[in-house]
Parts: structure tokens; sequence; C-alpha cells
């Protein structure tokens, strides 16, 4: 009966001590190109996006919690001349990260602001829309620079094209 106390008191107590261990925090700034993909493709040119992300450190292995916000801008194809109109998202994320010895792998998801709009002739139109979205990274970081590929999709419940790409992401981190 003692071992299964023991036992059952240290799988109990170990998630707790490893999560309140010191681990290193950081800011990071990065900027990306945004390459559509599925339907989004036939409808949007490639794009560009920045973000800003807060980590941090939890356990002493090099992984932790993470605090997204960015801005994703995609021009729309064949608008005719004299005419403009774009996609963006805003995409406000949480998430986990793991460094494995300079191989970064990471996981979010949280709500992604989407809008629409065009202009020509004189009027303009818009639509927003709220979505939930996610997205999942992979990348390599030496020292402070960190290049990564990124899956990011949001689509919401009216949407008739989703928002969804792969970034290529160069990033900076700023350690606190």
């Amino acid at each position: 009966m003692k071992r299964i106390f023991f036992t059952f008191a240290i799988f109990a107590i170990l998630p707790f001590a490893a999560f309140s261990q010191k681990g290193k925090n950081a800011i990071q700034v990065s900027g990306q190109a945004a390459i559509p993909t599925g339907e989004f493709s036939d409808v949007v040119k490639t794009g560009f996006g920045g973000a800003v992300k807060g980590m941090y450190g939890i356990g002493k292995s090099p992984q932790s919690l993470t605090v997204e916000a960015g801005y994703n801008r995609f021009g729309v194809k064949n608008v005719p001349s004299g005419a403009s109109a774009n996609y963006s998202a805003i995409p406000v994320y949480g998430g986990y990260r793991a460094n494995l010895s300079g191989v970064i792998v990471e996981s979010q998801a949280g709500v992604s602001f989407n809008r629409v709009a065009a202009s020509g002739s004189g009027s303009s139109a818009s639509a927003n829309q709220t979505a939930f979205g996610w997205a999942l990274s992979a990348g390599y970081q030496y020292k402070d620079i960190e290049l990564s590929v990124r899956y990011q999709s949001s689509e919401g419940s009216e949407d008739t094209e989703p928002i969804r790409f792969v970034g290529i992401r160069l990033g900076y981190n700023f350690g606190l």
C-alpha cells in the first residue's frame, strides 16, 4: 500500500515540480512570406506578414508557452484595372513550443480577425469576421535567429474562402 501511495504521490507532484523550474523567457519579432494553399490560392497572390511572440520558459528543458499576435495580407488576383482588393488576417494565438537541440516544433490555436476589403470607382466595401485559427510550425534556431516553416489556417462558419497558407518565417529572439 505504501508503494502505491508513494508512486501516486511522485506522479502527482512531478508535473508541478517540472513547471516550477525557471525557464528562458524571450520575445520574438518575425517576418514571413505567406504562400496561399487550397482554394484560397485561386483567389489571392502570395502575401506577407509579421508577428510578435512572447515565450515563457517552463521547466529545465528548453520548452515554453507562447502568446503571439501577427498580421498577414494577401492581394486579390484578377481585379479589374482601377480597383483593388485584399484579404488580411490578424491572428492572436497561444501555444506550446519545444526546442529539440536547435530544432523548433510549435503548435498554436486561438482567434483570427479576418477581413476582406475592396475599392474602386469611388466606392469601397469590406467584410470582417472573427474565426477560430490554428498553426503548426517547425524550424531551426541558431543563437537568437530562427528560420521556420508554418502552416496556418483560420475558418469561420460563414467563410466562402478560409484563409490557409504556408509561411516561411525569419525571426529574431530577444532574451528577457
